[in-house]
């Protein structure tokens, strides 16, 4: 990744470490899900088939997940954008704000070698941002918008070249 002209390096790599510790935040809570008919590795081990647990007790039942912070949604789609994982960019939001369907959405970041974000502190569940985009082709340039997340998810996005 290039630096940001302007930018302390000790900024990019607080950065660098935010995006990864929203990777694995979003990793979890898009944890992996057991197919149905299959037996946990608890259930397999005790003999007993999957489905004749029995049913929780009221005290021991899942707490729900708080939903992840603005900017950790925000800088985990850019991410998910520069590592070509488009699935995930697209869970993350990019179905809201792309206007287009999965293909071609996809189809629209082939010419983009890399994105790094700068954010400016968020209000609420608007994050602020300037992008400096890398052009396959080598070219750069940069936009700067406003990202709006609602329960987890980029569902609306405001940005203009500059």
């Amino acid at each position: 990744m290039t630096e940001l002209p302007g930018i302390a390096s000790s900024a990019v790599t607080t950065l660098r470490m935010a995006m990864v510790v929203a990777l694995v935040g979003v990793s979890a809570l898009f944890g992996v899900v057991q197919p149905t008919g299959t037996a946990s590795a608890a259930s397999t081990a005790s003999g007993a088939p999957a489905h004749a647990a029995a049913a929780p007790h009221p005290a021991a039942a899942v707490q729900p997940q708080s939903q992840p912070q603005p900017a950790d949604v925000v800088a985990s789609y850019f991410v998910a954008l520069n590592e070509n994982q488009f699935e995930a960019a697209w869970a993350l939001g990019g179905k809201n704000i792309s206007g287009l369907p999965y293909e071609s959405f996809e189809a629209s970041y082939f010419g983009t070698d890399h994105v790094v974000l700068s954010m400016v502190p968020v209000t609420g569940n608007q994050v602020t941002l300037t992008l400096a985009v890398t052009e396959s082709n080598g070219s750069h340039h940069r936009e700067a918008g406003t990202y709006t997340v609602q329960d987890g998810v980029i569902v609306s996005a405001r940005v203009h070249r500059i």
